[in-house]
């Protein structure tokens, strides 16, 4: 299972890189940060996959998992946003640092609740939500495809994850791949 999990980490690498060398930092800061966790994620998984080692740095493990979860489409809806002729709203999808911070907390003192959970489904429902919103008034088949990726694998991955273990983790792995890659066509088509 390692072997799979180095390979879907290098593909999110690949695809974070391709995003960082797409996208220029000063014109689509947002997007740039986006791939940026994107690829920090993918290294922390290629580097625990390469050690052959599944319980080290298990709490950065867990941490960089909740900002993956967290992060990139509230990054992109404010890229986006700020784009758009309704770019007030931009400044409402910054809110998504106040569950990162609780996930962030209640994973370093090992006390997740249901209220933290909560909290990051909320954020990422809303996100969606207003990722749809944008698409339909801008016209624009993409974003419903990202946010489709992005429903896909927080939900998806929840159900495969049932079926069979350690599916899910991967299903995640490459729905944030193609998330990355969109992000780009998305953002560089601009």
């Amino acid at each position: 299972m390692l072997v799979m999990d180095a390979l879907l980490n290098s593909l999110l690498v690949v695809s974070s890189g391709y995003a960082m060398y797409s996208l220029h930092p000063v014109q689509h800061p947002f997007g740039y940060g986006a791939a940026t966790v994107s690829l920090v994620h993918g290294l922390l998984g290629v580097v625990r996959a390469a050690r052959n080692d599944d319980d080290e740095c298990n709490r950065l493990r867990l941490i960089m998992s909740g900002v993956m979860e967290i992060a990139p489409l509230p990054l992109l809806n404010i890229e986006l946003y700020l784009k758009s002729s309704s770019n007030s709203l931009a400044l409402a999808h910054g809110c998504f640092v106040v569950p990162l911070a609780y996930d962030m907390l209640a994973k370093m003192g090992d006390n997740e609740d249901n209220a933290t959970e909560s909290l990051k489904e909320l954020t990422l429902l809303g996100n969606l939500v207003s990722l749809l919103f944008l698409g339909v008034n801008q016209s624009r088949n993409m974003y419903g495809a990202m946010a489709a990726v992005v429903f896909g694998a927080r939900y998806g991955s929840l159900i495969l994850e049932y079926y069979q273990e350690g599916l899910g983790s991967a299903f995640r792995l490459l729905s944030n791949s193609l998330f990355i890659v969109l992000m780009t066509l998305t953002l560089s088509a601009k």
